[in-house]
């Protein structure tokens, strides 16, 4: 064995040495606890919206998307009856969502187009592809705070609304029942 052989049998054996010695896995360093809020809206009471929403439209006997999102316009709870386009699904999503990130009905931010388009098109143009600036998105309000959103498409423009309102009266009814 030469001189050259013997170094590099050396710097292998350096090399598998320390790889041995930090190949070992060191304890797990425990996850902090959650300094996150409780959730804003919960699944059992977005399932109340979805289900008050629906229930208006079987009453008029007219098909819908719903959906509920929360504070930051994350889905929380999602339905579509049966025979109801897959885009009404989209349209319930970004109306819900600029409801909740523009804190105010989306009726009333459709007015925008009309009364300040630059602000219209702006809000559009900031969320390209995730706010529906068309009636049908109302915010949730909770003990004066926003909590989320609820978005329906579907129907007639201000009937959008009236069957998310009419989702937003079986919550608070759920909200204000004793436990």
């Amino acid at each position: 064995m030469n001189s050259l052989e013997r170094i590099a049998i050396l710097c292998l054996a350096f090399v598998f040495a320390a790889l041995g010695t930090a190949g070992a896995a060191p304890a797990p360093i425990p996850a902090p606890p959650s300094s996150l809020p409780p959730p804003s809206i919960t699944l059992a009471e977005a399932r109340t919206i979805l289900d008050g929403a629906i229930a208006y439209a079987r009453e008029r006997n007219v098909l819908m998307a719903v959906m509920v999102v929360d504070s930051a316009g994350n889905t929380v709870a999602s339905e579509r009856m049966d025979g109801v386009s897959a885009n009404n699904m989209l349209y319930a999503q970004g109306k819900a969502y600029a409801s909740a990130l523009q804190r105010q009905t989306t009726e009333s931010l459709s007015q925008l187009a009309k009364d300040r388009p630059d602000r219209y098109f702006g809000i559009i143009a900031m969320y390209p592809g995730k706010m529906y600036l068309v009636g049908g998105g109302v915010p949730l309000i909770a003990n004066g705070q926003l909590v989320g959103a609820v978005g329906v498409a579907g129907l007639a423009q201000y009937e959008d609304e009236a069957a998310g309102r009419a989702g937003i009266t079986a919550w608070e009814r759920m909200r204000a029942a004793p436990r």
